[in-house]
């Protein structure tokens, strides 16, 4: 599997430049268009599991806790953190195909908690849905609605994400205030957590997406260096992270 790539400025956006609300307004980013049609549609017909997976009801999360951008138990002594693109075809195979069995294997027993990162680097469709995730984040049901989104996708191939598809994905979300959650996604705290996101992309040199991290509490998170976009590549490293020692703390961390 071989991730899409980020261009080199799309992690190096000025603080002030009001990033955000002009891409939510259509505004061409040219710095961070780069590679949109290849993850957007070429081969994304071929992916394994994803037809099926796109017809199924999406009930994943109904028995597993949510806080923000992570799901499982606060407790578990792993965290996989994942660098994503909401219109990337790459991380929608994960999501529909892979993602389920870890869920199983995983994290419903405890071993480990996961934590969604979203780089929105793939024009101004990604940038809305990053918004709007983030918003419904913040009812605590990002996965939930990132899971939608990614099977409507698999399942209409819609031309482009706009406001209104957005928002009818929210508003098909039990217990969520898809009113609210359109109000939200403007706000300073969505653009604190998208800053946040591509600063740690930064701090951990990623160079395309999907990208996964393995870590534990008081160490340097370990790449996961996938060959194919599969679950037992995530048991394996998962399991053995779970009988290795442990290592130094990380500093400042």
């Amino acid at each position: 599997m071989k991730p899409e790539p980020i261009d080199r400025y799309a992690l190096a956006r000025p603080r002030n430049s009001h990033w955000g609300s002009a891409a939510r307004r259509g505004a061409c980013l040219a710095a961070i268009l780069l590679g949109v049609s290849a993850c957007y549609g070429a081969g994304a017909a071929h992916e394994p599991g994803g037809a099926r997976a796109a017809d199924e009801e999406s009930d994943l999360y109904s028995d597993i806790p949510q806080d923000g951008v992570t799901l499982g138990d606060p407790g578990a002594p792993i965290t996989l953190t994942e660098f994503s693109d909401l219109r990337c075809s790459h991380c929608r195979n994960y999501a529909l195909a892979v993602l389920p069995v870890i869920l199983d294997r995983h994290v419903r027993p405890g071993q480990v908690k996961l934590v969604f990162r979203n780089l929105a680097f793939l024009g101004p469709g990604s940038v809305r849905a990053a918004r709007m995730a983030s918003a419904v984040g913040m009812q605590d049901r990002l996965w939930d609605f990132v899971d939608r989104l990614f099977r409507l996708q698999a399942r209409e191939r819609p031309a482009a994400i706009t406001d209104d598809l957005l928002l009818r994905v929210a508003a098909e979300l039990p217990g969520v205030d898809a009113a609210r959650a359109a109000a939200e996604q403007d706000s300073g705290e969505v653009d604190r957590q998208l800053e946040a996101a591509r600063a740690e992309a930064r701090r951990l040199q990623i160079r395309g997406v999907p990208a996964f991290f393995l870590s534990r509490a008081g160490e340097e998170p370990r790449r996961l260096r996938l060959t194919s976009m599969s679950p037992e590549p995530f048991s394996r490293a998962i399991e053995q992270l779970l009988a290795a020692p442990r290592t130094a703390p990380a500093r400042g961390r």
